[in-house]
């Protein structure tokens, strides 16, 4: 797996967005415009594997990029229904929002390390 300059950056974003989720459990879970306790936990478990993973896909690890790759859609699939949610703050929204479009960007930038490299024909 090559580190080109995009496939750096979708891992460093990656990276940066479980180091944001691992912080939900730290964060005050369960109060008022909040994350539910169960909620936070699922995140947080998200982000620590997120990390493990952006380890191992940084060592040339394909399933480390698995990982990585899963767990950031796990954990954008997880936040969706707080747009839903009349009780979450427009701040914490507008957040989630903007967490949802780097992960995007993350995985659109990961996702060619996936691809094996091509075998040269003798």
């Amino acid at each position: 797996m090559r580190h080109t300059h995009s496939f750096t950056a979708g891992l460093v974003l990656a990276g940066l967005l479980g180091l944001g989720d691992l912080a939900t459990g730290f964060s005050g879970v369960g109060g008022e415009g909040q994350p539910p306790v169960a909620a936070a936990v699922v995140i947080t478990l998200l982000g620590a594997i997120t990390l493990a993973g952006a380890w191992l896909a940084w060592r040339g690890r394909r399933g480390g990029l698995v990982t990585v790759i899963v767990t950031r859609i796990l954990s954008g699939l997880a936040v969706l229904p707080a747009f839903g949610d009349d009780s979450i703050s427009t701040a914490n929204e507008v957040l989630l929002g903007v967490g949802l479009v780097v992960t995007v960007a993350a995985l659109i930038l990961i996702w060619p390390g996936l691809r094996r490299p091509a075998v040269a024909a003798s």
